[in-house]
């Protein structure tokens, strides 16, 4: 039993092969056919035994083997390689049928992948196409729209060449004008007068003072009357009428009605206010003690009436008495009435007669209503007011003077340009 326990390849087992005896060939053929018989038989039931009864292995190991168990010992191992070949096919092709199903999946997902590139390529290109169509008609609108600009500054460009060149010579011409002009000697007098009608406008128009125009119009007339010259009648005419306008012009002294308005403003802090003023009825008058001593009886009665009457005393008011202004109060009312005063000569400069008017009333109204009416500085005020509000504020209607263009021409060309006759 050890020796079938043991491995056939070890070495002690091929010893053992080795030293078993051998038949010799001189032997019976019969006994050597017999032997082989045997030992095929052996062979057989042993290997149906090792196929039934694993457990059997170790008794066909035995000391003698044949020449057939040797082969087929030997080729045995190479059952084991078919079938680590047979694994190993099976593993490569287990392999490659999954890379063909990942390949399988990887070209399924690039084909929809593609798909959908196709799908958004189509997209693109028909929305390049609206664009496109959008860009040619912007660019066409544009174009036509720039042909337009460039015609319209074409057209501008040939005006502003042919305004410029009017210009150049309407500039050259004047030029040539005031030099011929400037030749006369009495260009500076038509000079000096038409600066004094400049001015007499100006103190007419923004300063309101009448008087100083109609100065400064006949210093006007006199230095054109001093250049001796028949043909500026027209000229001394055409001042004497601005000269009479002006005369007739009804304006309001505005300067010397602002000054009373600031004596008033100035002298609202010195005006007294309503006082307590206690108006009783008068008592009853008594005879006087007399010196007779006859009458000693009457004049202890008086005195004796005169004593109990003087303890307690009642007295009757006739007038409603007037409440009193706190200090805060009082200064509020005189820079309301102040405020007022001022309000009337903007009013003035402003030719506003509305305003005007209003701003004095209401300043007369609080002085009755809140002043003393009895002192001399508040009736002077109030009467100042009083007649400051029947001032009326006239506009001035005359808006330019006949000789202005007349001396523009004198200056310019040296000579006044005759007017055109209207056709019959």
């Amino acid at each position: 039993m050890e020796n079938n326990k043991k491995d056939p390849n070890s070495p002690a087992h091929k010893d053992e092969n080795v030293m078993s005896p051998a038949p010799s060939p001189t032997d019976n053929p019969a006994q050597a056919k017999k032997g082989n018989a045997t030992s095929q038989q052996s062979a057989d039931s042993k290997t149906n035994n090792n196929q039934s009864n694993p457990s059997a292995k170790s008794s066909v190991n035995s000391p003698v083997n044949s020449p057939v168990n040797k082969s087929r010992r030997k080729a045995k191992p190479s059952s084991w390689w078919i079938r680590l070949g047979v694994l190993f096919s099976l593993i490569v092709a287990i392999i490659a049928i999954a890379a063909c199903y990942w390949l399988y999946l990887q070209l399924d997902q690039q084909g929809n992948d593609q798909a959908q590139l196709e799908q958004s390529l189509t997209e693109q290109v028909t929305q390049n196409k609206s664009l496109k169509d959008e860009l040619q008609q912007t660019t066409m609108a544009t174009n036509k729209r720039i042909g337009t600009l460039d015609q319209q500054q074409s057209n501008d460009t040939k005006a502003y060449a042919k305004l410029a060149d009017l210009q150049q010579s309407t500039k050259q011409l004047q030029e040539r004008v005031a030099i011929i002009a400037q030749r006369s000697p009495n260009h500076w007098m038509a000079s000096e007068a038409e600066y004094l009608v400049r001015m007499a406008g100006r103190k007419l128009w923004l300063e309101n003072d009448p008087q100083t125009a109609i100065g400064l119009l006949q210093s006007a007339d006199e230095r054109i009357s001093a250049m001796k010259d028949p043909a500026l009648t027209s000229l001394r005419k055409a001042l004497a009428d601005d000269i009479t306008n002006v005369k007739a012009l009804k304006t309001t002294d505005v300067t010397n009605t602002i000054f009373d308005l600031d004596i008033l403003i100035d002298g609202l802090t010195q005006l007294t206010l309503n006082r307590v003023d206690e108006n009783f009825a008068a008592t009853k008058n008594t005879p006087p003690v007399t010196d007779s001593i006859d009458d000693w009886q009457q004049n202890l009665a008086r005195t004796w009436h005169d004593l109990t009457d003087g303890f307690i005393t009642i007295r009757k008011r006739t007038t409603d008495l007037e409440p009193l202004l706190s200090p805060d109060q009082q200064w509020y009312l005189v820079e309301n009435i102040r405020n007022k005063l001022l309000q009337a000569q903007l009013a003035l400069y402003r030719f506003d007669q509305v305003n005007y008017q209003q701003s004095i009333s209401l300043a007369d109204k609080w002085l009755q209503q809140y002043f003393d009416l009895r002192d001399p500085k508040t009736k002077a005020t109030i009467k100042s007011l009083d007649k400051l509000a029947k001032v009326k504020i006239d506009k001035i209607t005359l808006n330019k003077f006949q000789a202005s263009p007349l001396l523009q021409q004198l200056v310019i060309y040296g000579e006044i340009m005759p007017t055109e006759e209207p056709a019959q």
